[in-house]
């Protein structure tokens, strides 16, 4: 609807454009497991809040440019594909990390259960705002909402290292 609305595409070059969306969360998924195995051992924590990092600024590109071109607009939705999805994937995999082997699709399923309701509940009040406050409302919500996410992440950089570490660090 944005790019229909604000940049006056026709519906087939606005699904060309989101569709990006999708290939770029593919991509953020692989790029967010391999990442937090690889640079951060492991740990999902730092992993999750750089991409919290990612969707704020790629939802603020799309929102704050100056122009319209197809390849930037398609650019910045495969960014936010990108960033969008790789937590959400982390998300299901420090469930089952955390979890016995035994109930680890259960506890994926769970996780997987509450954001899926979260995704369903989450329509109404953005279409409320977007109703009242327009596109300006709707991508400064975004963009709050990925601000906040990012500190909430912040106790959990440490939640998944050793404890001897975690008391080096404390101590020091």
């Amino acid at each position: 609807m944005y790019l229909t609305e604000q940049h006056h595409y026709s519906l087939i070059n606005a699904n060309a454009a989101l569709s990006l969306f999708e290939v770029g969360g593919f991509i953020g998924s692989l790029v967010a497991g391999w990442g937090s195995d690889k640079l951060f051992a492991g740990n999902r924590g730092p992993m999750n809040l750089l991409f919290a990092i990612g969707i704020f600024l790629s939802v603020a590109a799309l929102w704050l440019m100056p122009m319209t071109h197809f390849i930037f607009q398609s650019a910045a939705l495969f960014c936010i594909g990108f960033f969008v999805f790789g937590p959400q994937m982390l998300i299901g995999m420090a469930a089952a990390e955390c979890s016995h082997k035994d109930s680890a699709g259960a506890a994926t399923g769970f996780v997987g259960l509450f954001a899926y309701m979260g995704a369903a509940l989450a329509g109404y009040p953005l279409a409320i705002i977007l109703e009242h406050y327009q596109w300006n409302g709707f991508f400064i919500t975004i963009a709050l909402c990925a601000g906040v996410i990012g500190l909430l992440l912040l106790p959990f950089l440490l939640a998944q290292l050793p404890i001897k570490s975690q008391r080096h660090i404390t101590h020091h």
